[in-house]
């Protein structure tokens, strides 16, 4: 097995240049650039706001940009934020940890709302319990992403004032409170997010369940008198999970990369919010190592949906 994680890392080599290569040319093919903003500063001449063009090489050839561009990051210059002036990783790295606690969260209550209720309708099909989570399938299905948000930010942050609105943890707490505080922070946001990720994992379980009340292995086991609840619990529900089990990577990652609208909307400041500002604000820099991060938690999130189904199912070795 290590020998084919260590082939699939390096095939991720060419993919992540092929990413970047796209990335870069259609980030030079969109309206403006960094220094853009900067001409509607009456405080600053446009004299030298081309200096500072000059100065980037932005009038260089497009591949000549895309090497130097490409030779810094090999370097670990992933360049300079034009809108915080500070380091790329820096502006990144001080928002990351705000988005990994908060995809972890809600993976956990995606699964804690979504395998009890996927059990409950393939065990009970066609009852009204599975009808009722077959309508929660559908409207948590159907509803945008953030009309659903900004209906809970609203009832629960301003209505009701269960939980806060805006940030990540109460300023000038440190120690248990501020670890409090963050937890506090992210409930509303990680519940909105989970609620919304929940469809395919009880649909998934629920078809899985259907499917396996149906296998020879199943029969047998009750016609050797096992409990109900002994087969569902170890032979039907176990062998159900193995779809799932195959998809943690994918969600752990899509997470990481699909709270953009959250983020923002909650004004929580993670790297979801981060790229919607550095795309209104046209910092490159900023958004094509984004680009680059979320194509590698995606490759990464496919080799551990492997690796994690190969472990699950014996057999089944990842190639």
């Amino acid at each position: 097995m290590w020998k084919t994680i260590l082939r699939r890392l390096l095939l991720m080599i060419p993919q992540l240049i092929i990413l970047s290569i796209i990335a870069f040319f259609i980030s030079k093919m969109m309206p403006g650039d960094a220094y853009t903003a900067l001409e509607q500063d009456p405080k600053i001449s446009p004299e030298v706001v081309e200096q500072l063009r000059i100065k980037a090489g932005y009038y260089d050839p497009v591949y000549i940009q895309y090497f130097k561009w490409l030779g810094n990051i090999l370097h670990g210059d992933f360049g300079q934020s034009i809108t915080f002036k500070q380091p790329v990783l820096t502006v990144i790295g001080q928002r990351l940890n705000n988005t990994v606690w908060l995809s972890l969260l809600t993976l956990i209550l995606t699964y804690l709302i979504a395998l009890p209720l996927g059990m409950i309708a393939g065990r009970y099909q066609n009852s009204l319990a599975d009808k009722l989570i077959t309508i929660y399938n559908f409207l948590t299905y159907s509803t945008p992403t953030f009309v659903f948000a900004i209906l809970l930010l609203w009832l629960f942050g301003y209505v009701l004032g269960w939980f806060p609105t805006r940030g990540s943890v109460e300023a000038g707490l440190t120690g248990v409170s501020a670890l409090f505080s963050r937890l506090y922070h992210m409930i509303l946001p990680a519940i909105t997010l989970a609620i919304l990720s929940t469809t395919g994992t009880i649909q998934y379980l629920r078809t899985g369940i259907i499917d396996a009340k149906s296998q020879d292995y199943v029969r047998t086991a009750r016609a050797k008198g096992v409990p109900e609840r002994v087969v569902y619990n170890r032979h039907i529900f176990r062998n159900s999970l193995l779809p799932i089990a195959s998809f943690l990577g994918y969600e752990l990652t899509g997470l990481i990369g699909g709270s953009v609208f959250i983020e923002s909307i909650f004004t929580y400041p993670g790297i979801g919010q981060l790229f919607l500002t550095s795309i209104s604000q046209r910092d490159y820099a900023v958004i094509l190592a984004l680009l680059l991060m979320f194509g590698l938690a995606t490759l990464l999130g496919t080799l551990l949906s492997d690796i994690i189904m190969s472990i699950v199912d014996p057999r089944i070795r990842i190639k």
